[in-house]
């Protein structure tokens, strides 16, 4: 089972399926690691002595060129969310974004006792296999990692890029920060079985605490500098690839989702190339969009500019934003052909139609009928006000 409020039981007393939960399906798991020594796991071990064929057959199984996928029910989110992720992921690559393949699916979960069908949509893994579909060999070698709410201080915290908890302050009035990561923080490898959830999840290249994490603190370093300490635009140029960046963050922009990177600190990934050590941005979890709102927020995301600088906790502090294409005075760099390539690029997604409301009905039609199309008419006003919104702001 994955996700936070997704995790629940399926199955009464009896073993009679009755619920759906998301799972992570990992086709080359071997169970027989270390945590199936613990008491509670041992029952699960799975002893490869006798068969040293099969586990090296094991350890290369894959699906469509997949070793994991992830497995999430629809509709949910208070049953608001049908066909928007597949269409924002389908969207974000149309716009040449790197973004995993998803589509839906009518899976059956069966127990010794009973068998529930359910629409599901199956995601493609954001891992190593996924680099290796999109880059070079030697390019995919590169650090990924999962930028998500954390509580590696004590504290659930966005990964909003700031120094308290990754790096340390090791700056003064006259130096820049170059602090080196903080043990155990927010930059770190997750720990599901011990609860350490650093907000920077190495997902690639990982050795536990003896990983290299230099090029998260590097990059959360250079971008307080940015804002802070008056660092050069080549300093950034240096460390993300401002041009993917920027459009990623159109169409980011486009879609409207409130947990994203953006509005909520979360749920993005970031890659390190090899080549040139320069960051590129991916998206994650992109269910709350397209005019899905969670209950009980006041949030209308049809309505929120270009510029604005506000999201689901307030002021934007993610310093980012700050240093590309939010006005920021008293910077060492004019901001200006930030903001313009911005500004294009969301006329460019606009007019190929990735805020289109037909073209979203079109899509969700393709949708499972035992699915539906509940979700297509608040789709399509979304769309409809946003459109205007964006009008008037870039006009």
């Amino acid at each position: 089972m994955k996700g936070n409020t997704s995790r629940r039981e399926i199955a009464d007393a009896s073993g009679n399926i009755t619920n759906s939960c998301h799972f992570k399906i990992s086709l080359k798991a071997t169970f027989d690691d270390t945590l199936y020594d613990l008491d509670q796991f041992k029952a699960f071990k799975h002893d490869w002595s006798a068969d040293p064929t099969g586990l090296a057959t094991r350890k290369k199984r894959t699906l469509f060129d997949m070793e994991k996928f992830d497995l999430k029910y629809l509709p949910r989110n208070q049953s608001q969310t049908l066909s928007q992720e597949i269409y924002c992921y389908d969207s974000f690559r149309s716009f040449d974004i790197l973004a995993p393949h998803a589509k839906w699916a009518n899976v059956a979960l069966t127990s010794d006792t009973s068998t529930q069908s359910y629409v599901y949509e199956i995601i493609e893994d954001i891992d190593k296999v996924f680099l290796k579909r999109h880059f070079s060999k030697a390019e995919a070698k590169g650090d990924l990692y999962k930028c998500v709410w954390g509580n590696a201080t004590g504290e659930w915290k966005s990964a909003n890029l700031a120094r308290d908890g990754a790096v340390e302050k090791n700056d003064t009035a006259s130096t820049l920060t170059s602090g080196a990561r903080v043990a155990n923080g927010r930059i770190g490898v997750e720990d599901n079985y011990t609860g350490y959830h650093p907000n920077y999840q190495l997902k690639t290249n990982d050795n536990g605490e003896a990983s290299d994490f230099s090029a998260m603190a590097n990059y959360i370093n250079t971008i307080w500098n940015l804002r802070y300490k008056k660092a050069l635009q080549n300093t950034l140029e240096s460390v993300l690839d401002v041009q993917e960046y920027l459009r990623f963050e159109a169409a980011s922009y486009l879609f409207g989702n409130f947990d994203d990177q953006r509005n909520n600190g979360n749920n993005y990934y970031l890659y390190f190339r090899p080549s040139d050590k320069k960051a590129i941005y991916i998206p994650y979890d992109w269910d709350w969009a397209m005019g899905a709102m969670e209950a009980g927020k006041s949030l209308d995301m049809s309505s929120f500019t270009p510029f604005q600088t506000t999201g689901l906790n307030g002021t934007i502090d993610t310093n980012i934003y700050w240093v590309t294409f939010f006005k920021t005075s008293g910077l060492a760099y004019d901001q200006t052909s930030y903001i313009a390539t911005y500004t294009a690029a969301i006329k460019e997604a606009v007019a190929a139609g990735l805020l289109s409301g037909d073209a979203y009905a079109k899509f969700a039609a393709k949708a499972p009928s035992n699915l539906g199309t509940g979700d297509v008419a608040k789709a399509q006003s979304y769309c409809t006000a946003k459109l205007k919104t964006i009008a008037s702001s870039l006009a």
